[in-house]
């Protein structure tokens, strides 16, 4: 994880795609992988998108009621910079 930080403490993008592409082995994390590694419960996160606020760009595939919300890694990883 060490390699996940530049030489200003300051994680860097592309490391922080790759680890997780590496960790998880897609591109897109479900909600629970998702919430995993923002550090907060399935509940909260599903609570902040029925507010829409403070989250990572995600996509909603399906068309139906309850369609399966992807957040892309690399929008994972631009959320975590922008929020360490």
């Amino acid at each position: 994880i060490d390699m996940l930080f530049n030489a200003k403490n300051k994680i860097d993008k592309k490391y922080y795609v790759d680890h997780l592409i590496k960790k998880y082995g897609k591109l897109g994390l479900t909600r629970q992988e998702t919430a995993d590694e923002l550090g907060i419960s399935l509940s909260f996160l599903d609570k902040l998108l029925r507010e829409g606020i403070g989250l990572p760009a995600y996509r909603k595939i399906g068309k139906s009621q309850k369609p399966r919300i992807v957040f892309p890694v690399d929008a994972i990883a631009e959320f975590m910079i922008l929020n360490l």
